[in-house]
């Protein structure tokens, strides 16, 4: 699903060379009773093979079944492949430990006109999302989400719902922030909290074991001429579709088995497309004209 994707512009017209930032670990239970941190926090983490501008994007936060989203917005950093970035959230009255060098300090708010930057969340089921964009959210299926996790009872999240995590224990992605399969049951373990921030050693991923896994993927015609995109494989299943342009926002997203995509609305150009299909991942150059 949903990645936050950085395209070279030389790249473009050699090989698929992206970057993905992920949710690599999320903690709702910081000052809680019995807590270590005293503060919650959310970690990202570039698990791809080039760096990523975190300018315009967001972390958004809603209750486990909440309709109401709120947001901190990221600032213009660079992360590297393999490097964390570790927000800091809300403070309990508890805990007996800070954060380790948090990468950005969120403040609460002091009213509707100053409403701050920081999310307070839950100790044990919610849902958040990684955003292109500043706009609020209305659901993580919304086209500018490019990661989610859902914990406990949640009813949003990739896949599968991950477990509910507690006072003492994080939603940590497997492999250090590397592994991705789009199911937040599959991709995440519930430990003992355990943040890392910018200055951590780089974990950098070999993404070679999923990309371009898909049986049989054909992306035709290519180039597109007449505003039809058609995706088929060896496999029946649903096909995960997200088509990114050179500054890595998501164009069109869409889930289809044997129908076709229209991509008519998009400008002339050069994009990347994303497909997913039962946990296998392939990307393509998708020129249209």
């Amino acid at each position: 699903m949903k990645k936050l994707y950085f395209i070279a512009a030389a790249a473009l017209f050699s090989s698929a060379s992206f970057a993905q930032v992920v949710i690599s670990q999320a903690y709702g239970g910081g000052g809680n009773t019995g807590a270590v941190f005293t503060h919650d926090f959310v970690e990202l983490f570039n698990r791809g093979n080039a760096p990523v501008s975190l300018a315009g994007y967001s972390i958004q936060y809603a209750s486990a079944t909440g309709a109401n989203w709120s947001k901190t917005d990221l600032p213009a950093f660079t992360l590297q492949p393999g490097q964390y970035y570790l927000v800091q959230q809300a403070q309990g009255a508890a805990g007996t430990t800070p954060l380790p060098n948090p990468d950005l300090i969120t403040v609460a708010g002091t009213g509707p006109d100053n409403p701050g930057n920081q999310l307070a969340m839950s100790g044990t089921n919610f849902k958040l999302a990684l955003v292109n964009g500043t706009a609020l959210i209305t659901g993580i299926t919304d086209p500018t989400v490019v990661d989610a996790l859902g914990v406990g009872t949640a009813n949003g999240f990739e896949g599968t719902v991950a477990p509910a995590v507690s006072n003492t224990t994080s939603a940590q992605r497997n492999n250090g922030g590397c592994t991705d399969t789009n199911n937040n049951a599959a991709d995440f373990t519930i430990a003992e909290p355990a943040p890392r921030n910018s200055g951590t050693t780089l974990n950098v991923c070999s993404l070679s074991t999923n990309q371009n896994a898909i049986s049989g993927l054909s992306v035709y015609p290519n180039p597109v001429v007449n505003g039809n995109l058609f995706i088929t494989s060896d496999s029946a299943a649903p096909k995960s579709v997200q088509i990114f342009d050179v500054l890595g926002k998501v164009v069109v997203k869409a889930t289809v088995e044997n129908q076709p995509i229209n991509v008519s609305a998009l400008n002339a150009g050069v994009y990347i497309v994303k497909i997913t299909e039962e946990g296998k991942t392939a990307t393509r150059k998708l020129v249209i004209k």
